[in-house]
């Protein structure tokens, strides 16, 4: 009897290890990153930096200025890459070499490249087209009606939509590559009045999405769609409370049936954040803006102390129960509005600003799109397609400018909503306190059955977190970027930025100096993440 119960003992404590074993299994094929492949190009010190295009399934394009002349002309080179990362084809674009870069797009499988002569707004402007299958250029000389400041770029079949600021007021206007006409989409321009998106979508249309300030009892969020030529689908508009202040926003691009606006919201005319909001458009039946403060959200606050954020929590409850808006406040990008199957997933990033550092909220021109570059060209890569700060071909967001000039990225919240657009869940990854130049983009994150895995990088490693949908952390670990060769080592390190590339594949791209046991290289690199 003894032997039998020892025996039982035995089965259990090895089935009880063997659980546990198996529990840890899980989790680590939850959180298992790979490389799979890398990318590199050699850099010299007068190198330009490079512009990434996504191209979905059909890879990455690169684009950058050879540093060659000839007759007065520039030579710009562009290279594409499979979802291998190897090259593809390459192609040139010759033109005059006082026309500047400025934006980029990719639709229906071919490449769109804007340029402008000189660095005024009323610079005449030269589109390429890159066409499909045979890589041939096509060149479109392009003198809009009237002078603009550009804030966003894209195409849809041929029909360019260039939009931006002329005289302070929003307009979008319309060029048609196969007539080469222009158009002004008529009934935007407007005094006291944003510009916050411009987005294509799914089904060849766009929106438009403006703030109204022109009436300062009644502000309104408006959302109109248009067809591909400019005539006018839908309109929509939602009245803003009055303590409430709209700061950044983007729409969905219809990929489900609803059509959803986000973004970030404050009171007064104070630049910082204080939560996200969220409103469902349907000009058929009354919607009411959705407005969340920070303390609300279960990881918001994750990146202060514990103390701190109890207490955080616990003053903006206190006020929130007195019908008053909580006071924590911080500096917030509104990045990404991804469509589910299951609803809405909207990425910001939240950082501290120096108190030199640009945030006057009503300059258009100091809009959150203008001035930001990334390797879609206007900006993130869910903002536009225009790169106004291209002319700069050594800037990064990791420069070493002077530490009071930079700002620090502190937290990537990833907030989930129904299809409704009302709050599920969310999700909140420490960004470790990266300095940067800028508020460009920094994390990204891939949706794959149910899993949320958000991505950054940081000193030469890769930092990522699997969490389960409804906001429930599994894993966390930090992975060192990896070269070619196994022997070689990163020196230094330029960017490490992250993006979502396809399906549940992200890409991190930056440049590096490598040294193995005989030399040190410069390289410009792009490696390819996949999260399980």
């Amino acid at each position: 009897m003894k032997f039998e119960i020892q025996n039982l003992k035995f089965k259990i404590h090895a089935l009880c290890g063997i659980t546990i074993f198996q529990f840890f299994l899980v989790l680590n094929c939850l959180g298992q990153i790979s490389q799979p492949a890398r990318y590199e190009k050699e850099q010299k010190n007068s190198s330009h930096n490079f512009t990434i295009i996504p191209m979905g399934k059909q890879g990455l394009a690169l684009v950058h200025d050879k540093q060659k002349y000839e007759g007065g002309n520039k030579f710009w080179e562009i290279v594409a890459l499979d979802t291998a990362l190897q090259e593809r084809w390459t192609q040139e674009i010759v033109i005059e070499n006082r026309y500047n870069f400025i934006g980029h797009d990719f639709n229906n499988g071919e490449l769109f490249f804007l340029f402008r002569l000189g660095e005024t707004e009323s610079g005449s402007l030269k589109i390429f087209k890159i066409v499909r299958e045979s890589h041939a250029v096509e060149q479109h000389n392009y003198e809009p009606q009237v002078i603009i400041r550009p804030t966003h770029f894209s195409v849809i079949e041929n029909e360019v939509i260039f939009a931006g600021y002329h005289n302070s007021e929003p307009a979008v206007l319309l060029f048609n590559l196969n007539t080469d006409q222009g158009r002004i989409v008529p009934g935007l321009f407007g005094k006291s009045t944003e510009l916050l998106d411009v987005r294509v979508n799914t089904n060849n249309t766009f929106n438009v999405m403006l703030y109204d300030r022109s009436n300062k009892i009644n502000k309104k969020i408006v959302v109109r769609t248009f067809d591909r030529t400019g005539v006018l689908l839908l309109d929509d508009a939602f009245e803003v409370e009055d303590n409430k202040t709209i700061l950044h926003g983007i729409t969905s691009t219809l990929v489900r049936d609803e059509l959803l606006i986000a973004g970030t919201w404050s009171e007064g005319v104070n630049t910082q954040a204080a939560g996200i909001f969220t409103a469902l458009v349907d000009p058929f039946t009354e919607q009411k803006i959705n407005f969340y403060d920070f303390p609300q959200l279960n990881h918001f606050l994750d990146y202060l102390s514990p103390k701190v954020m109890a207490k955080t929590k616990a003053k903006a409850d206190r006020r929130r129960t007195q019908r008053k808006t909580p006071e924590f406040r911080v500096y917030a990008s509104a990045v990404r509005l991804e469509e589910t199957k299951e609803g809405f997933l909207f990425l910001s990033e939240a950082y501290h600003s120096p108190t030199n550092f640009n945030n006057n909220r009503y300059n258009p021109y100091n809009s959150p799109f203008y001035g930001v570059t990334g390797p879609y060209g206007f900006g993130y890569p869910y903002r536009s397609n225009y790169s106004p700060n291209y002319y700069n071909p050594y800037s990064s967001p990791y420069g070493n400018s002077s530490s009071a000039n930079q700002i620090t990225m502190v937290q990537a919240s990833l907030v989930v909503f129904d299809p409704k657009g009302n709050l599920i869940a969310d999700h909140g990854f420490k960004l470790e306190e990266i300095k940067t130049m800028s508020s460009d983009q920094i994390s990204d994150f891939a949706n794959k059955q149910g899993k949320i895995s958000m991505v950054f990088s940081n000193e030469k490693e890769i930092n990522y977190q699997v969490s389960q949908i409804d906001g429930m952390p599994l894993i966390k670990e930090k992975v060192t970027i990896q070269t070619k060769d196994p022997s070689e080592s990163i020196r230094s390190e330029d960017g490490g930025i992250v993006r979502y590339w396809y399906e549940d594949i992200l890409y991190i791209y930056g440049y590096q100096t490598i040294k193995d046991s005989n030399e040190k290289r410069d390289v410009f690199f792009i490696n390819k993440i996949k999260v399980d």
